[in-house]
């Protein structure tokens, strides 16, 4: 088991909504099916949802991030409270709080209703000093930057405080320039995300040569990138290593690198080491995609599925 330690969530904070039904009929005003709603429910998202996870798995969690002020964001607190997280929650009333509606027919998702400012805050630029403050009382940070704006205006200063404190920083990216997580620990693209900045890659000799560049360019100790179905590929120095897919039925894909950052910086900043954390995040994510929205794994949990596999 890893035992709790202290870790400091920064990034951009959302609530997920979710609007459960069914669908009997199409609407005679336009083409479009009719959901009956039975169910409705907020969930943390994003940064938050880290923070859950964090919390689920044995950690003490700190979040910061920023929010309007508005009743997403009161949402937000009521859940927080409710899972003893504790936050610094920087407002902002010209801005909405990041919101993700997922409209759901049975297991069928309709569809997804964000709303959002993205980029519109100057909020996170001025309040880096609140933020250092918090960076004396973890053991660990995790960078949750889902590009909205609560990560970029700040980052750099914080990567550059966190290695005078010699403290691990883990980085789940989002964006056009991965130069902003220069001299973090890890950097966790997913596929996608790492072929923006590094480009497409014509085969798996390409695309190793391109992780080897960018893990060196970044001068990060580890690249972590993940594949979905097709596993995930780790960089160091000198070398990497790539890890199969742990098989289980697909049951709904979100969060499920929140879930991966999270153990995997759990397990590290408990310890041990690299290719076991990425081990054991690797089974973590393959049981979150078996619930529905952005779920959590407990050490339980994940310790009885490494015994069956």
């Amino acid at each position: 088991m890893i035992s709790e330690k202290k870790i400091l969530v920064l990034g951009d904070i959302m609530l997920d909504r979710y609007w459960m039904g069914r669908v009997e009929r199409i609407s005679p005003e336009a083409p479009v099916p009719i959901l009956d709603v039975t169910e409705s429910f907020d969930k943390p998202g994003g940064a938050a949802n880290v923070a859950q996870n964090l919390n689920d798995f044995g950690m003490d969690a700190t979040l910061i991030g920023l929010v309007g002020r508005d009743e997403a964001s009161k949402s937000l607190k009521d859940l927080l409270k409710k899972i003893n997280i504790d936050y610094h929650l920087i407002e902002d009333s010209n801005i909405r709080t990041t919101l993700k509606l997922r409209v759901i027919d049975g297991n069928q998702q309709l569809v997804r209703i964000d709303h959002e400012d993205r980029h519109y805050s100057q909020k996170m630029a001025d309040s880096y000093n609140s933020v250092s403050k918090y960076l004396d009382n973890c053991e660990g940070i995790i960078v949750s930057d889902y590009d909205k704006g609560a990560v970029k205006p700040i980052i750099k200063n914080v990567i550059q405080e966190a290695k005078k404190k010699n403290i691990k920083i883990f980085i789940d990216p989002k964006g056009t320039d991965f130069s902003y997580y220069s001299g973090a620990t890890l950097v966790k693209p997913n596929l996608p995300e790492f072929e923006i900045v590094m480009g497409k890659s014509n085969n798996n000799k390409e695309f190793l040569n391109k992780g080897e560049k960018l893990r060196d360019e970044l001068k990060i100790n580890y690249l972590l990138v993940t594949k979905g179905k097709n596993g995930m590929t780790l960089f160091f120095e000198g070398g990497n290593k790539s890890y199969d897919t742990v098989k289980h039925d697909v049951f709904d894909v979100t969060g499920a690198g929140d879930t991966v950052i999270s153990i995997l910086s759990s397990i590290i900043i408990g310890g041990e080491d690299i290719e076991k954390a990425v081990m054991l995040s690797n089974i973590a994510a393959s049981l979150s995609i078996q619930k529905l929205g952005s779920t959590s794994v407990s050490q339980k949990e994940l310790f009885d599925a490494v015994k069956k596999s």
